[in-house]
């Protein structure tokens, strides 16, 4: 014998049933099989708003018409594929029920309540529905059907709702049907589930009950464990249990085996697994269970059993990660309870004759505190109770007021090997203190299977995640915000795209998840698709770019690594950094204006960012791709000190300064580089060196000078009487008027074997912009055609200095270097 049951989506619609009555006539044709079908989906769902609908005192008549014209529809498209299937005759069957169906709403509308007894009646009919119609399928292929239903043979007692099976009772009432009890018997046994023979004491008269939550899959359980079945399989939607459910984790690890006790734990914590009473009495008769996808009946699906199984030999400690949401963690505390017998008792106590179910229980060892979680509908009834039991503690002072904290969830991990391993519950806090989630208790079963956290209800999916990547070693994720995306932000997003698939095969799934441009903004949280014309889909948007919709965006999906790329050369928008990295954003920016604002926004920049456990990187600020910023950082933490410095920190000035060496006219090389294009626009905004004063000024800070930008002195490269108002053309038209005094410093220069250089100096603690006149031994000398240099002179670089130099400008060279801090988020370790 085995045992099938098939979900609500397995009966969802006529090519369902169908593909669901072939895995039936397949299992069928090796072995003796009984099946539980649940209602068709959908349709106890709609029951359930009849019921509150009628309550309200509304008519239920279109709530029957839709619900019988569900099954209609099935029967009809049935009758169309199916040769053999009588629509008519199956809706006759069923007809009686939807006419109970209208009787029974009738008197809930009249009353205006709906007691148990019609309740249970009432939800029952989807399961009593559907029956007739996989019976007539099975018929129709040739398929030897007994329909047994199950308010004459599952038995209950205790809460009609909710009943609890009489496991004695159902089985001597199905031991007709156990193979070998009687000669010639149906190959098919087909039951309704969620339905039971429901009694206030056993043996007693029976009525209509139901087996509560998940209650067509209890249904199968106690059938199997009465028939003596070698395997019950739970038939749904999916490919089997996941080790978190897969629409919050997207590369959910489907696991193969589980044992009884971890799917108990997991489905008691909130997964989408087999309910505990589900599993009990499958765990009691040793009958193993099987979690199948009835839309992909050739998956393996996950077995349920005993255990040990050969695929635990490889596995982690940690099987699944589930999370329990809507509950509410109440605390009892106060200077009374220490050393104080009989509390813990009295508390457990007044929740219990309340009825409710704690879901997690934590003591502080100085016996100051108790708490517990219940579900969030329960916690007012709770609390009421426990100041009715305190009442005369509370009022002395003895206890505190009862502490209630209402949306919060239960993350857990769970598995059987985890108490072999040491070390587990450290690394689950760590998943969770790397995305700054704060923990509000903290338990563990003692069998070592569980460890649990508590956590504010709006992180339940972000732990979930989180602790998902540290277990499982799946794709460590980055979600890209570009803000920007012209020379360097294009370049940018475009190295992102053609990287991609390399990356994800290290481990990395790097998608950009916003552009906003200009021209507008385009979001997706499941990454855009760059292999397509994104520039064009940002016109197309309709959206205007605002960064605050950006950040409620990433508050309300709360991304694992989300990482803001400012790639403007806006004024404004550093302003707002703070805003950036407060919303859980790291922040990854060639743009120099914040760490050029005051000194007070800079300091506050790195504080935001350890209180919010963010990183802020701006490797580009300086050199573009050359690795200055971590260079220094480096050092600095080491211990080193910085004792003079000089460099060329433009490829446009090193350019114009280079060709002085050649002989040009600097007016010449001024235009030249114009018209190259390695100058700004208007190329006085180079010549003032006000680009080169930011850079000194982060080097300088970056050092541990705390210096303004006013500080810095700057050294006009040009005559004290030289104008340099008016348009560009105006200034470019006299520019030759200094031609005359930089021939004349270079021929000075030229004598001393010297060349002149435009770049920054820090001396004794100040900051310096203007003209160097450097030697052949100087590292300098030979820096020019674009090129940049940076020359560190520190207590343990001396006497000869660390040279960094290389191209410091460019679009990809510059792209590549925001790149690079954008993977500086993620732990890389690469194989290939």
């Amino acid at each position: 014998m085995l045992t099938l049951k098939f979900g609500g989506t397995s009966m969802g619609n006529a090519r369902r049933i169908l593909d669901s009555t072939e895995i039936m006539v397949g299992r069928a044709s090796s072995d003796r099989i009984s099946v539980i079908v649940s209602a068709v989906a959908g349709v106890s769902n709609a029951l359930q708003a009849a019921i509150d609908n009628a309550v309200a005192g509304n008519s239920s008549a279109a709530a029957i018409d839709g619900i019988r014209r569900t099954h209609r529809e099935i029967c009809e498209e049935l009758r169309s594929t199916l040769g053999g299937f009588d629509s008519e005759r199956v809706m006759n069957e069923i007809e009686p029920n939807f006419k109970e169906l209208g009787r029974l709403l009738d008197g809930v509308t009249t009353f205006g309540e709906c007691p148990k007894s019609i309740h249970c009646r009432i939800m029952g009919m989807g399961e009593l529905c559907c029956v007739p119609i996989v019976n007539a399928v099975l018929i129709a292929k040739k398929q030897s059907v007994v329909v047994l239903d199950s308010r004459k043979f599952i038995f209950t007692t205790g809460d009609q709702k909710e009943g609890d099976p009489d496991y004695a009772r159902t089985a001597a009432a199905l031991s007709p049907y156990r193979d070998g009890a009687e000669p010639n018997q149906a190959r098919v046994l087909l039951f309704p589930g969620f339905v039971s023979a429901w009694s206030k004491n056993s043996g007693g008269e029976t009525a209509m009950g139901l087996l509560g939550r998940n209650g067509s899959d209890f249904s199968a359980s106690i059938v199997a464990a009465a028939l003596g079945s070698k395997k019950c399989e739970f038939w749904t939607d999916v490919d089997g249990i996941y080790t978190a459910d897969p629409r919050v984790v997207q590369d959910a690890i489907l696991v193969d085996d589980m044992t009884y006790e971890e799917a108990m734990e997991l489905s008691f914590f909130g997964s989408k697994v087999l309910h505990p009473k589900t599993l009990a009495p499958l765990a009691a008769k040793g009958i193993e269970a099987w979690s199948l996808n009835s839309q992909n009946p050739a998956a393996r699906g996950t077995r349920i059993g005993r255990g040990p199984f050969e695929s635990e030999k490889n596995a982690g400690p940690v099987r699944g990660i589930s999370c329990l949401k809507k509950t509410s963690l109440i605390s009892v505390s106060g200077s009374g309870m220490k050393g104080k017998t009989g509390i813990a008792s009295r508390i457990f106590a007044a929740v219990s004759r309340a009825g409710i179910s704690m879901l997690l229980i934590t003591q502080s060892s100085s016996e100051y505190t108790i708490s517990f979680c219940v579900k969030q509908s329960q916690s007012a009834k709770a609390r009421d109770a426990l100041n009715q039991e305190f009442a005369l503690e509370i009022r002395d002072g003895l206890l505190n007021k009862i502490a209630v904290e209402e949306d919060t969830a239960i993350v857990s991990i769970i598995g059987d090997n985890m108490k072999m391993n040491c070390g587990v519950a450290g690394k689950f806090l760590d998943s969770l203190s790397s995305r700054g989630i704060n923990i509000r208790a903290i338990a563990q079963g003692s069998s070592e299977r569980s460890i649990s956290v508590v956590v504010g209800g709006e992180f339940g999916d972000t732990a979930v995640r989180s602790a998902h990547l540290f277990f499982f070693n799946t794709a460590q994720p980055i979600e890209v915000f570009a803000f920007g995306a012209g020379t360097i932000g294009g370049a940018l997003i475009e190295q992102i795209r053609d990287q991609h698939e390399k990356l994800l095969a290290q481990n990395v799934d790097i998608k950009v998840c916003a552009i906003s441009t200009l021209e507008g903004m385009i979001i997706d949280a499941n990454g855009i698709d760059l292999s397509g014309d994104w520039r064009e889909a940002v016109r197309k948007s309709g959206k205007t770019t605002n960064l605050d919709e950006i950040i409620e965006f990433v508050k309300s999906t709360k991304p694992l690594n989300p990482v803001f790329v400012d790639c403007t050369a806006s004024y404004d928008l550093p302003e707002r950094y703070l805003d950036i990295l407060r919303a859980g954003m790291s922040i990854a920016t060639p743009n120099k204006r914040a760490n050029s604002m005051s000194m007070e926004f800079y300091k506050k920049l790195r504080t935001v960012a350890n209180e919010s456990h963010r990183r802020f990187l701006y490797e580009t600020n300086v050199g573009a791709g050359l690795p200055i910023i971590d260079t220094l950082q480096n050092l600095f933490k080491s211990g080193d000190t910085l004792t003079g410095f000089n460099g060329i920190m433009s490829g446009s000035l090193s350019y114009i300064f280079g060709k002085l060496d050649e002989g040009k006219k600097f007016s010449e090389a001024v235009k030249e580089a114009k018209e190259l294009r390695y100058t700004e626009p208007d190329p006085r905004d180079d010549l003032k060196g006000t680009d080169v004063a930011r850079k000194a000024l982060i080097i300088a800070r970056e050092s541990g000078m705390s210096i303004e930008l006013d500080d810095i002195k700057m050294n006009s490269i040009f005559p004290a009487d030289f104008d340099i108002g008016g348009t560009v053309d105006e200034f470019m038209a006299r520019l030759p008027e200094v031609d005359a005094y930089f021939d004349a410093k270079m021929a000075e220069l030229r004598k001393e074997g010297k060349v002149l250089r435009m770049g920054a100096s820090i001396r004794d603690g100040k900051v310096s912009v203007g003209m160097l006149e450097v030697g052949t031994d100087d590292p300098l000398y030979g820096v020019k055609g674009g090129e940049n240099a940076f020359v560190f002179e520190t207590a343990r670089y001396t006497p000869i200095p660390l040279t960094v130099r290389g191209y410091g400008a460019g679009a990809g060279v510059t792209a590549a270097g925001v790149f690079g801090d954008i993977m500086r988020t993620v732990s890389f370790n690469p194989t290939k």
